[in-house]
Parts: structure tokens; sequence; C-alpha cells
């Protein structure tokens, strides 16, 4: 079964209300007010917009910080590794340094060795000329050679 529409009632026009009349003082009294209000509102429209423009320049300015602070910590990283490398690198040289002073030292010493087994030689060769200049004069001027005490030879053999 269809139901039935409700009929909605017709209203009477709604009276116009009569406005006592204000007097010019509350007029005045109200325009201030509305004054004061839009003023107001004027204002915190504008302070609004100007902390939107503060946040929105203060997250720029946070991710330009972001950026550099990445920047850097990148750059510290590389330099931390350059410092790494070269102080690697001062020790191997340092290392190197005393191994080739400590080859010096040794060369030095075996030098010095060398150097007075040379002066004993040298001592020796000049004795052992000495002695044999002795030996040729004796045998040039015929008398018979005289052996030094010691000496190992025991038979007399002439040159």
């Amino acid at each position: 079964m269809p139901q039935k529409k409700k009929t909605v009632s017709k209203r009477k026009p709604a009276r116009k209300r009569t406005k006592p009349a204000a007097s010019p003082s509350q007029l005045s009294q109200l325009r201030a007010k509305v004054s004061q209000l839009r003023t107001r509102i004027e204002k915190e429209a504008r302070a609004r917009k100007l902390n939107t423009t503060l946040i929105n320049e203060a997250r720029r300015a946070r991710d330009e910080i972001v950026r550099q602070v990445t920047s850097l910590r990148d750059q510290g990283k590389k330099f931390a590794e350059q410092l790494q490398s070269t102080l690697t690198d001062a020790k191997k040289r340092e290392k190197a340094r005393q191994d080739a002073v400590a080859i010096v030292t040794e060369l030095r010493e075996e030098l010095a060795r060398k150097t007075e087994d040379l002066r004993l030689k040298t001592l020796e060769l000049r004795n052992l000329a000495q002695e044999s200049a002795q030996r040729a004069r004796e045998i040039i001027q015929g008398a018979p050679p005289a052996r030094p005490p010691g000496s190992g030879e025991a038979g007399g053999k002439d040159e």
C-alpha cells in the first residue's frame, strides 16, 4: 500500500519585527565595536599569514642547514680518511728512514772494521817489504843472511 504524503502545513509569513529605536550613542558604540572586531580580525589574519611565512622560512632554513651539515659530515669523513692515510704514510716513511739509518750505521761499522783490517794489512805489508829489502841488501852485500830469531826456517836456503 502506498504511503500517504504528509502535507506540510503552510506557515504564515513571519511578522516583521520592529526594532526598538536605537539611540545614536548605542549605534556609535556598535559601530565602534564592529570596527574594533574588524581590526582585530585583520590583525589576526596578518599574524596568521606572518606565522605561515615564518614557518615556511624556518622549514627552508632547516632543510638548508640539514643539507650543509650532511655536506660537512661527508667532507669530514673524507678529511679523516686523508689524515689517516697521511699518518699511515708518515709512519711508513719514518720506519723506512729508521731502517735506512740502521743500515747506514751497520755499513759505517763494517767500513770501520775493513779500514782497520786494511790498516793492519798495510802495516804487515810494509814490514814484509822492509824485511824483503833487508834480505835483498844482505844478499847483494854478500853477507850471510842473519835470520831473525824465531823464524821457522831451519835450513839455509839462499835465494
